[in-house]
């Protein structure tokens, strides 16, 4: 029900983070503007805080698509943006209007760092939001890029057999190596053996990255959609279209 909701956030994520901060902007200084109408407004605010927030844990905690998005002009299949971390986002954005919507953390006082670092997580939020979250899978390997920073791992690197399943509900893919020199950090990546996987299907990308490390013949291939078309055949999870798939 839910899921044509969350993919469309996803495509038009850009938009929908434009709207919320200036919505979040324009409440903010109406409030501060107009005392007959703070609390009104201070309410409306949180309320849409609210909701967005239960959005994106609603669409955190439902099931993650066993897909990969086919795109040729890339050569990669890459996992689609979190569509949570988008409400995430518009969430944390309205918190900041409800709280500096009073003025009062504008006034200077010993723990102007709150504010001002609250802002900053803010500010990460709304980023990642933007740019979106994902897992790529390339001819040369797998890379995973933020707005922060990018992890790039060519298939030599990884271990034969491995990734193994994590759990279906990992939000982490552990990586293990056979060439750990090979790796490539660029940015700010916490860890060059972990991978973010809490918008696709744990099972699925595990099983992914384990074909084609075992099965280098195939990796030209990717980006193609008849390669993706085998690989779903070769994981025995025929998809109903391109890019999509049912979830384990």
């Amino acid at each position: 029900m839910f899921s044509p909701i969350f993919a469309g956030t996803v495509r038009h994520r850009q938009l929908i983070l434009a709207v919320a901060l200036a919505l979040a902007v324009a409440l903010s200084v109406a409030r501060g503007l107009s005392f007959r109408l703070d609390g009104t407004l201070g309410a409306a605010t949180g309320l849409v805080g609210l909701l967005a927030f239960a959005l994106g844990l609603f669409a955190w905690l439902g099931p993650r698509p066993a897909a990969l998005l086919v795109e040729p002009a890339a050569r990669a299949f890459a996992t689609a943006p979190s569509a949570s971390q988008v409400y995430m986002a518009a969430g944390y954005a309205f918190l900041a209007a409800l709280l500096f919507g009073t003025g009062d953390l504008l006034t200077p006082d010993p723990f102007i760092a709150l504010p001002i670092l609250y802002l900053v997580i803010v500010g990460l939020h709304v980023a990642a939001g933007w740019r979106g979250l994902s897992v790529q899978l390339r001819p040369e390997g797998v890379c995973q890029r933020d707005f922060a920073g990018r992890l790039t791992v060519p298939w030599e690197a990884l271990a034969p057999g491995r990734p193994s399943r994590p759990r279906v509900r990992a939000s982490i893919l552990t990586l293990t190596y056979a060439r750990p020199e090979l790796v490539r950090r660029r940015g700010l990546v916490p860890s060059r053996r972990r991978l973010r996987i809490d918008n696709v299907h744990a099972w699925f990308i595990a099983d992914a990255i384990r074909h084609y490390v075992d099965h280098p013949q195939h990796r030209a291939a990717i980006g193609d959609p008849a390669e993706y078309q085998r690989l779903w055949q070769a994981l025995a999870h025929p998809p109903t279209r391109l890019g999509q798939g049912h979830a384990f």
